[in-house]
């Protein structure tokens, strides 16, 4: 059984975390003993050089990747200590992310992207439609529910990712340079429909980003270097 901590506001918590990678024989530290907290519904964004640790952060929060030392709580449960099945049902259930380069499945419809992770969960697939149509509609594709990822551009695309990312009303949702593959006047529009639909869904938003637009939106901004995280 996970270990549990309790404070209801506090959404996600990092205790004297570290990562380091081994290069030629040197360690590295990527995070070098975080002591942060994020509470629920706030807007956070991650700004730093490419290299400096963002997508390492992300991948940590998420449980792709693992500490070396240090703990992770997500609400009141202890990542550290899950196994590989319980991380992926923690990432199917109470993480969303949203990812650079969209990762939609190309031999499924829009609406079946977006509903596939309630049916893994065992939803039935009148439900999973419903919900998946719903949130297609409230980020602007109600239209293209039956059309297939390659038809569509650079931010329907990343608008399909988003209503995916929210299917299963998670706790968090982790964005990865979501902007960072799209031209400037759709960047803006999507980084705007990120910030809309989590703000009104109450959820905890983690960007990693190199946008300076974020930084006029987000609740709190900090900077990775030297495995730090610098609040500005």
């Amino acid at each position: 059984m996970p270990i549990e901590h309790s404070d209801n506001n506090i959404n996600l918590r990092f205790v004297n975390l570290s990562k380091f990678y081994t290069e030629a024989g040197r360690e590295i530290k990527v995070i070098d003993n975080l002591n942060v907290e994020f509470n629920q519904g706030e807007v956070v964004a991650l700004i730093g050089k490419s290299g400096s640790g963002k997508t390492t952060l992300l991948n940590l929060i998420s449980g792709i990747d693992h500490p070396d030392s240090g703990e992770i709580w997500l609400g009141n449960t202890l990542l550290n200590d899950l196994s590989e099945e319980e991380l992926t049902l923690i990432r199917r259930n109470r993480v969303g992310i949203v990812f650079q380069f969209f990762n939609l499945i190309p031999t499924l419809s829009v609406i079946e992207n977006v509903s596939l992770p309630r049916e893994l969960n065992g939803s039935q697939g009148i439900n999973s439609r419903a919900s998946a149509e719903e949130l297609l509609t409230r980020v602007g594709l109600g239209d293209r529910l039956n059309s297939y990822p390659d038809v569509l551009s650079g931010g329907e695309q990343q608008r399909v990712a988003i209503a995916r990312a929210l299917i299963n009303d998670p706790d968090i949702i982790l964005a990865d340079e979501p902007t960072g593959n799209l031209d400037e006047d759709t960047a803006k529009e999507i980084l705007e429909l990120i910030l809309e639909v989590t703000r009104e869904a109450e959820k905890t938003l983690i960007m990693a980003t190199h946008s300076n637009e974020v930084i006029n939106y987000a609740d709190k901004v900090y900077t990775i270097h030297n495995g730090n995280l610098i609040p500005e």
